[in-house]
């Protein structure tokens, strides 16, 4: 089994926190994320630019529920940032 990219994970983890407190619109919403491939909550992957992608999934919760959704995601993310991968990472996760 091949072992999923960072971004994918942080994906991932975003997509499982949005659920905590939206629900299953969290989900509905990161399939519309162009460039990623979302089976379930725990089946993601990004095909394309990874920073592009995560930065349109948190543009999307962003859509329907502003700042407070962008902070739900830079929460979900905070420990798994390393400090190499700052400049891959969307400026909104910092």
């Amino acid at each position: 089994m091949e072992t999923m990219d960072i971004f994918a994970q942080m994906a991932e983890k975003i997509i499982k926190e949005q659920e905590t407190i939206i629900g299953p619109i969290a989900l509905e919403q990161a399939k519309k994320v162009e460039g990623l491939e979302v089976e379930s909550d725990s089946n993601v992957k990004i095909v394309g630019n990874s920073k592009n992608v995560l930065e349109k999934l948190v543009d999307q919760y962003a859509k329907l529920f502003g700042q407070a959704s962008i902070e739900v995601c830079r929460e979900a993310v905070r420990g798994m940032i390393s400090q190499e991968q700052k400049d891959q990472i969307p400026q909104v996760l910092l």
